[in-house]
């Protein structure tokens, strides 16, 4: 290995780790509910869309702002009337775990997939009493690379359940969803447990180069 290929390898390395750690950080920022520095870690030339649960696709940083500032911010939802508040202080507990993180940087050094395997425990108010929850599902989100500084450009969780602590998932996998914003398009895929759904790795397999396709074929309610 000559030096070049070795400072090659190391800003690899160090991209790598940058993702890894803005990864982290929303995670932060979404538990302490901090949306606003969660809006200006998107790029805002070239963000595709964000997507949680079954919220649907919002598109660009408008629809980002429309997601965290409108939506999980705790302002108007669906109905035109305020969803349960979710606001820092209302909240008693919100803890992303992110876990078996996989990073895969395209040719170009510039772009980047990540994949991340998501546990959520959560305490607030919802359906008129307090409840405590767990919830599952993966990351799959894209990333650039501005002016050296690493920035979502896709945000999209899949949820596998989200279900009551004192019931279960294997009892009641989804227990309902806070109101949201209209969203710009239907969800990508959404079965949650026990539909046996998998949604497809961005990386593709590390010996044969072959990419992720188990995934089966779903249409959602929303796009018929």
């Amino acid at each position: 290995m000559d030096l070049k290929e070795l400072e090659a390898q190391i800003t690899c390395l160090e991209d790598i780790h940058e993702i890894e750690n803005l990864e982290r950080i929303y995670g932060y920022y979404f538990d302490t509910r901090q949306m606003a520095k969660i809006v200006d870690l998107f790029s805002k030339e070239h963000t595709e869309s964000v997507e949680i649960e079954s919220h649907g696709q919002y598109f660009g940083v408008e629809g980002v702002k429309k997601m965290y500032l409108v939506g999980a911010g705790g302002q108007t939802g669906r109905s035109g009337q305020a969803p349960p508040q979710r606001s820092r202080g209302t909240v008693t507990g919100t803890v992303i775990i992110q876990i078996g993180g996989v990073v895969t940087l395209d040719p170009d050094g510039k772009t980047a997939k990540g994949r991340w395997h998501t546990w959520l425990a959560e305490t607030f108010p919802f359906g008129g009493r307090n409840g405590q929850y767990w919830l599952h599902g993966y990351y799959e989100n894209k990333f650039i690379k501005e002016n050296g500084q690493w920035l979502f450009t896709k945000l999209y969780w899949n949820t596998t359940f989200y279900t009551r602590f004192e019931t279960g998932w294997l009892i009641q996998p989804v227990v309902g969803f806070l109101p949201m914003p209209e969203a710009d398009h239907p969800p990508t895929a959404f079965y949650p447990y026990p539909s046996g759904y998998h949604l497809p790795c961005s990386f593709p397999h590390p010996v044969s180069g072959e990419p992720d396709t188990t995934a089966q074929t779903y249409q959602h309610p929303m796009a018929m």
